[in-house]
């Protein structure tokens, strides 16, 4: 289960959710493409080894793990890619807060002074 930093306050909990979904689904694309390199070196026996079924078969199996693993805690990938996330979009927040235009003096003055000058 993902631990949970705390979040920018400009992200909804929907938002944050859908981080977090998408750090889970990163971690399990990645473990099963780590599965499935590591299937591929197994050599299959006769009768019923080999062919185009059971390398369909394997990719699926590497993929299925990966989600299990991943749905099941993973190995933290997922945890450190939401964290990632967070980061940069409290960069990118604090980046679009200081590259707003600074207000005209005159739209900080009060109205009264404004007419007098």
């Amino acid at each position: 289960m993902l631990s949970t930093p705390k979040a920018p306050g400009n992200l909804t909990s929907a938002q944050q959710q859908e981080m977090q979904r998408v750090a889970r689904e990163f971690e399990a694309v990645f473990i099963g493409q780590m599965t499935q390199t590591m299937f591929s070196g197994l050599k299959s026996e006769a009768p019923f080894g080999g062919g185009h079924a059971e390398d369909m078969w394997r990719s699926q199996l590497a993929s299925e793990m990966g989600n299990t693993i991943a749905a099941s805690g993973g190995i933290g990938i997922a945890d450190n890619v939401y964290r990632s996330m967070l980061a940069q979009q409290e960069m990118a927040t604090r980046a679009a807060t200081e590259a707003a235009p600074a207000p005209h003096p005159a739209a900080t003055q009060p109205a009264a002074t404004l007419i007098e000058e």
